[in-house]
C-alpha cells in the first residue's frame, strides 16, 4: 500500500496508514532504513513527515540532515510534525529545586535532576545512572518520590523484563538480530583489549536508539525549521494538529487520550 505520510525513526510506535521507516525493523510494516543515507523517496513526493523522540539521538548536523531530508520529500504545503524531550522544561525544573531551601527533600530531587539532565548523554552502559538510580527508588517505601520519579519518566520502562525461556528467546531470534548480536559481542571482544580503567571512556555500550547526543529548545528547534526553509513553525500540543486525522493514530496519545511522552516539545512546520 502507497503511503504519503511517513513516520522516521518510528521503533516499535507505528501506524499502518503511515510509511514507517526506522535502522532496525521487528515487523513487516517497518522499513529496514540507513536514515543518514537519506529517505528512499524522491523530491516532493509525500504530505506528511513525522517523528518522535528521534533527533535527539543524532549529534546537531545529523539532526539537521534529516529535518533537511524531511523538508525535500514533502510536497509544497506539507506538513512536518517533530517531537523532542524538552531542555528548557528540564532546565526550569533543575532552576525550580535549586532555588529550594536546603533540606533533605531538595537533595533528593536534585540528585535526580541532575540525572535526568545529563545521564542519556554521557553514560556508557545501557540504562545508565538512570535506570540504576530509578529502581532503586522504585523499591523503596518512598511514596512520594516514587510518584515524583514517574511524572518525570511516564512510559519508561524500568524494571528488569520477565525472563524468557530458551525456547521463548530462540523463536524471536530473526537474522537481523543475529547479526547484530555478533557485531556487539564482536565489538565486547574488542573492549578487553582496552585497560579496565579506561574502558568506559573509549567503550560505549548503550545502543544507537538509547544516548542523547544533542537536546533542543522550542526556540532552538524553531531556529532549525524556519532556517531550512519551513514555514508558520508553531509549537502544539501533544493532541493538537494541523495534520488531518493525526489524533486517530495514537501517535502522541494513548488510547485513554493522555500524551504517550510527557515533557516533550511538539513542533510543526509548513514547506
Amino acid at each position: 500500500m502507497k503511503h504519503d505520510k511517513l513516520n522516521f525513526g518510528c521503533g516499535l510506535r507505528f501506524s499502518s496508514n503511515w510509511a514507517n521507516i526506522d535502522f532496525h525493523s521487528e515487523d513487516n510494516r517497518v522499513k529496514r532504513v540507513n536514515l543518514l543515507a537519506g529517505f528512499p523517496y524522491p523530491d516532493s513526493s509525500l504530505e506528511v513527515v513525522y517523528s518522535s523522540h528521534v533527533l535527539e539521538h543524532f549529534d546537531r548536523e545529523q539532526g539537521r540532515f534529516l529535518l533537511a531530508e524531511s523538508y525535500r520529500v514533502l510536497r509544497k504545503g506539507g506538513i512536518l510534525r517533530i517531537v523532542v524531550p524538552d531542555l528548557q522544561a528540564s532546565c526550569s525544573e533543575y532552576l525550580r529545586i535549586l532555588s529550594l531551601p536546603d533540606n533533605p527533600i531538595k537533595e533528593k530531587l536534585y540528585s535526580w535532576i541532575i540525572i535526568e539532565m545529563l545521564d542519556q548523554m554521557v553514560r556508557t552502559v545501557p540504562s545508565g545512572e538512570m535506570g540504576r538510580f530509578v529502581n532503586k527508588v522504585m523499591a523503596s517505601d518512598d511514596e512520594e518520590f516514587k510518584k515524583y520519579i514517574r511524572s518525570r519518566t511516564q512510559n519508561t520502562k524500568w524494571n528488569p523484563p520477565a525472563k524468557s525461556t530458551f525456547r521463548e528467546k530462540l523463536k524471536k531470534i530473526t537474522p537481523q538480530k543475529l547479526s547484530t548480536k555478533m557485531s556487539c559481542w564482536y565489538l565486547l571482544l574488542l573492549s578487553q583489549l582496552i585497560p579496565k580503567s579506561l574502558r568506559s571512556m573509549v567503550f560505549v555500550r548503550t545502543g544507537i536508539g538509547e544516548r542523547h547526543r544533542w537536546m533542543y529548545d522550542e526556540f532552538g528547534l524553531k531556529l532549525v525549521f524556519k532556517s531550512l526553509g519551513f514555514k508558520e513553525v508553531r509549537r502544539v500540543e501533544f493532541n493538537e494538529s494541523s495534520i488531518l486525522g493525526f489524533n486517530a493514530d495514537n501517535l502522541d496519545s494513548n488510547p485513554d487520550g493522555q500524551p504517550y511522552k510527557h515533557n516533550s516539545i511538539y513542533m510543526e512546520g509548513i514547506k
